[in-house]
């Protein structure tokens, strides 16, 4: 033990001194996590008795990677203010220099860095040909490496890449960017490198065609190739789709990939994304914002424009449901009737109830509607036949639905009750006790209902000559056919979505 030494508590409550040299000269551009293994490797050179002796034991004290620590070491030391030093176990050593003697003593040199990737250096070289690369280039690079963490073969990928497409004049700005890009997107190996080469040569083709397509003859930009990455993946427009949204852009004196990107969203939005889609949109664009004006005129909307988001409901509605623009109006004089609601998205619900109806033709609406009138006919026929003249309710559609679907009772069945109800002061709920004990009695047939009501007859003592007059019998079937009028039809419209 020395004879002199700190406590082991001591270097909990001392200070560490960092070099103002290191703030303002080095750390300021410097990665966060290399700063953190920086500082606290310092404190460990103060405190040697407390020193973290391995790359494993910092990491797991700065919650780093392992390799993320030996990274920033080696950064530092291209900084020229530690040295890395390695055993025979490539072990590592580090050692901190004195920042001002280093750079009052002309002893900081960044460039032996270089020096470190030896092999790496000569590949590079190569792929960029007769253009020398400067130091701070070479710096600028080993950052993807060390920082961005992309293994030093995908970075020789990447730029041989580039560099075939743009020249070896290529930007190491434009390559930084490419680089920050490629480890964003996780693309550090060879195998995702080739898998997107791949996918970016075809990116890089048809985004070529396009720019051709409006007069432009050069290589893409990254931004232009990301503008076609959108369209394509996101947006999912084929080529052709695009080469067929670029006639729109003949609007204008320059087209560019900014105009046509504006395009292009706005059929997006409209949910076209075929050629042949927007093709048959772009030619009759006129129609159909005539006709959606025609809508707006029929909720009450004045001066209004067709707005993309009208658009793309009308497409909805004529399109992909293939409505008749007539059942569109028909809706919107619906939501009409209901004043709070006449506004296009209740039109939208309307549709989308009629949909799954299979309400998507006039003729569609006009059958229902005629089949609703016989409906309504039959309900009434049996309301005379028990002396009740008022005019048919939803309850008792609701009530003959129950006699009919749910009781399966037949027509001349309910007639023969109503006629057995003509003296009762409440007359549906009447026949409606009648049905329910034929329902449950098996009942099926007039005769065995005649048969059942005489029983009750005698059991009740009843005179043969209190007994209701028969009406005629009623044959619905023969009844006269009518050809209603759109007029009487659109009266029985009012409540169609609850039908």
């Amino acid at each position: 033990m020395a004879f002199c030494s700190f406590s082991e508590t001591y270097h909990m409550f001392d200070v560490t001194p960092v070099e103002n040299l290191f703030i303002q000269e080095f750390m300021l551009k410097a990665p966060g996590d290399f700063v953190k293994v920086y500082l606290y490797g310092l404190k460990q050179c103060y405190h040697s008795s407390q020193s973290e002796n391995s790359i494993e034991s910092f990491a797991r004290a700065l919650c780093l990677e392992e390799k993320v620590v030996e990274n920033a070491f080696l950064y530092w030391e291209r900084q020229g203010i530690i040295r890395v030093y390695k055993d025979e176990n490539q072990s590592l050593s580090i050692e901190y220099l004195n920042i001002k003697d280093m750079l009052y003593n002309n002893k900081h040199e960044p460039n032996q860095a270089l020096y470190h990737y030896k092999d790496f250096n000569q590949n590079l070289q190569a792929i960029f040909g007769n253009r020398m690369l400067t130091p701070q280039e070479y710096l600028r690079i080993y950052d993807w490496i060390e920082i961005l963490l992309l293994p030093a073969e995908v970075v020789l990928m990447m730029i041989q890449f580039y560099i075939s497409k743009k020249g070896n004049r290529i930007s190491i700005n434009y390559l930084d960017k490419v680089a920050q890009s490629w480890a964003n997107d996780g693309i550090n190996t060879l195998q995702k490198a080739e898998e997107y080469i791949k996918q970016y040569e075809s990116y890089y083709q048809e985004t070529i065609a396009v720019l051709k397509y409006l007069g432009i003859h050069r290589s893409p930009s990254k931004a232009e190739l990301d503008l076609y990455k959108k369209w394509q993946d996101i947006w999912g427009f084929p080529l052709n789709a695009i080469l067929e949204a670029c006639k729109e852009t003949t609007k204008i004196q320059s087209p560019n990939m900014g105009y046509l990107d504006k395009i292009l969203e706005n059929l997006h939005k409209l949910g076209l994304s075929s050629q042949q889609e927007i093709r048959n949109y772009l030619s009759s664009r006129e129609s159909i914002n005539d006709k959606i004006k025609d809508v707006l005129f029929n909720l009450g909307y004045k001066d209004t424009a067709p707005t993309p988001e009208y658009q793309a409901l009308y497409l909805k509605w004529t399109n992909n449901w293939e409505m008749d623009h007539e059942v569109v109006l028909l809706a919107c004089k619906q939501a009409v009737r209901k004043k709070s609601k006449a506004n296009i998205n209740y039109v939208d619900e309307i549709l989308s109830t009629w949909k799954e109806r299979g309400f998507v033709k006039t003729q569609d609406i006009r059958n229902y509607l005629r089949q609703k009138k016989l409906f309504i006919d039959e309900i009434k026929a049996v309301l005379d036949r028990a002396g009740d003249n008022r005019e048919v309710t939803a309850a008792d559609q609701k009530m003959f639905k129950k006699w009919t679907k749910e009781w399966n009772l037949s027509y001349e069945l309910i007639l023969l009750a109503a006629e057995y109800s003509i003296m009762a002061e409440n007359k549906l709920p009447f026949i409606n006790k009648i049905l329910s004990n034929w329902h449950k009695m098996g009942i099926t047939t007039v005769q065995e209902a005649k048969a059942d009501h005489d029983r009750h007859v005698q059991g009740l003592e009843v005179a043969a000559s209190k007994t209701p007059t028969m009406k005629k019998d009623v044959d619905f079937n023969k009844f006269e056919q009518h050809t209603y009028t759109d007029e009487e039809l659109e009266y029985l419209f009012e409540d169609i979505e609850n039908a």
